[in-house]
């Protein structure tokens, strides 16, 4: 489109000139599109990468138009053409489906305003590199199901009609609505809910050994497909804030959290945990890290905003608090129960089994190895240490097991176990042995029971990294009648007599078979023993030797008898990839 031409020598007279001068840009244009364009500059063969784009917001659906997230704002850009000849920037815009109207800034009927602002300038070679004006304005975050439809306007203070974009001047009119009149362009966006972010807290402290600021916050998706973290309004990022308003980590746009994986903040100083085992390699470093300590029994929060200002309840993803936090935007229901702050090496961790850390409950696990999330902070959390202190959040033997995103993800179905013989009782020899030497050294009072299971790798690729979570378990302090039992390190034994073909090489039977040990997983020091929470890697599954698509490996696992009784032990699976 061919436009009338002023030189730079003009614009700059213009620009000199009285207040009761005219001054008429001579374009406005605005295209709402999330593309991208290099725009040419002069000298010939330059490009001006600030002024090429015209609405920073992504079109965040497949449907018709052109649609934005409840949380966002509509920020938008468009140029003026040429420089000097405006400086007066309008975005008028409605919000109840009627079309927007206005005139030098002032509107009309529902319309509200925005005001814009020069945001970059550049020589267009496409224009005999006359100067050209690239503005940016902003709509403020309205809620979903709103249609918002706007136009946009420049003049000069010191005369002249008012310029729509892509309409050219409206010359002698009171308003400009749409362009049936000839006066501007509508333009229109829909706002729609943003999709749910399945992100919790799953485990934290904030006290350890090393005293206050021994802490750590873990994140877990809690879905079957990767989360993408978003800011939608324009944030950083996801923030994990305290109670006191004040932000503690923010997990960076862009960061890609797997199916079922975690993400980790820790106080870089006193965190004493960053020698326990991740991935492949790695350990429980903090993936984000922070330094200022969390009060004793303060809440904590995620929210889908970096921004403080929008700390809110529509904001928030998840909240854990004590019964003694006053803000109940930092907790769910009344609050898990509040500690005496002993710096031992303790841990809250979200429920996986659905028996709330009961140690007399029997029967299988309702939670199928997942996170239990009511929005309950006390039935969903469970409370454990190393010493199975009575702190006031529940007494019972276990360990913390901070997890970031190098670690091994739950994958219970891709890797189902069977007995080792599955031709004999499952509590037979030699799927379970009872050995009633005694070993108090290694909390083995009553001797061990040693538990032999088979597990075959269903993920269709190599794993390389394989550990067992506990999630349920008889241990310390358990009543008379019931087993406390302390999961231990274990060492390879040589099985003979297996006659399941599924067992043995090439299915031949009887057989032979090696029954790898498995290793309690340390830091933190369990002197007492493993208990919930614990994990027990199978080592010699590695990088270097990976468990193959198909392949089997056979399993024990050594618990020490520090009381007889009923009992019950139950693991998750996880795993790399």
């Amino acid at each position: 489109m061919r436009k009338f031409l002023l030189t730079v020598a003009t614009c700059a007279l213009v620009s000199l000139c009285s207040s009761n001068a005219f001054a008429t840009a001579n374009f406005v244009y605005h295209e709402q599109t999330a593309n991208f364009v290099a725009t040419p500059t002069c000298p010939s063969g330059g490009t001006d990468t600030s002024a090429g784009r015209y609405v920073e917001n992504t079109d965040r659906s497949g449907a018709a138009g052109f649609q934005i997230f409840s949380p966002e704002t509509y920020t938008l850009h468009f140029k003026i053409e040429f420089q000097f000849f405006t400086n007066q920037l309008r975005v008028y815009y409605t919000t109840d489906g009627s079309n927007p109207s206005g005139s030098f800034g002032t509107p009309l009927g529902t319309t509200q305003v925005a005001v814009a602002s020069y945001n970059s300038t550049y020589s267009d070679q496409t224009q005999g590199c006359q100067i050209v004006d690239v503005a940016v304005g902003a709509i403020p975050p309205q809620p979903a199901g709103t249609t918002v439809k706007y136009i946009i306007g420049a003049w000069h203070s010191g005369g002249g009609p008012e310029v729509f974009s892509n309409s050219g001047t409206c010359t002698g009119c009171f308003s400009c609505t749409d362009s049936t009149t000839g006066c501007a362009t509508t333009f229109q966006y829909n706002v729609v809910a943003p999709p749910a972010t399945p992100l919790i807290i799953s485990e934290f402290r904030v006290r350890g050994p090393n005293g206050a600021n021994d802490e750590f916050v873990e994140i877990y998706n809690n879905s079957d497909s990767d989360v993408t973290v978003n800011a939608f309004d324009g944030s950083a990022g996801f923030a994990l804030a305290a109670s006191n308003g004040v932000t503690r980590f923010t997990i960076p746009n862009g960061t890609v959290i797997p199916a079922r994986g975690h993400y980790l903040g820790v106080n870089s100083v006193g965190y004493s945990l960053a020698a326990y085992p991740a991935g492949n390699g790695t350990t429980a470093t903090g993936d984000a890290t922070y330094t200022t300590d969390i009060p004793d029994n303060a809440g904590i929060a995620l929210f889908s905003t970096a921004n403080p200002a929008n700390f809110t309840l529509a904001n928030r993803l998840d909240a854990v608090g004590s019964t003694s936090e006053a803000n109940t935007l930092y907790k769910e229901g009344t609050g898990y129960p509040a500690l005496t702050p002993f710096s031992i090496d303790y841990s809250f961790y979200r429920d996986l089994c659905g028996k709330g850390g009961s140690i007399t409950t029997f029967g299988t696990c309702p939670q199928n190895g997942l996170p239990k999330d009511t929005n309950n902070n006390a039935a969903d959390f469970v409370f454990v240490d190393t010493n199975g202190t009575s702190a006031g959040a529940g007494q019972r033997l276990g360990a913390p097991g901070p997890e970031n995103l190098s670690s091994p993800i739950q994958r219970n179905a891709l890797l189902p176990g069977a007995s080792l013989d599955a031709t004999v009782a499952a509590s037979s020899p030699p799927n379970r042995v009872r050995d009633t030497t005694s070993d108090p050294a290694n909390n083995s009072t009553f001797g061990t029971l040693d538990i032999r299971r088979r597990y075959t790798n269903n993920t269709g690729a190599n794993v390389t990294r394989l550990r067992f979570r506990v999630i349920d378990i008889t241990t310390f302090p358990a009543p008379s009648g019931i087993a406390d039992m302390r999961p231990r390190t274990s060492t390879d034994v040589v099985v003979g007599g297996i006659n399941d073909p599924a067992t043995c090489p090439g299915g031949t039977t009887p057989c032979t078979v090696t029954v790898r040990g498995t290793t309690l997983e340390e830091p933190p020091s369990q002197p007492n023993g493993g208990g919930f929470n614990s994990s027990l890697s199978a080592g010699t599954i590695t990088l270097a030797t990976p468990l193959a698509p198909g392949a089997s490996i056979n399993l024990r696992f050594l618990l020490g008898l520090q009381q007889t009784g009923s009992f019950k032990f139950y693991i998750n699976i996880e795993a790399l990839p």
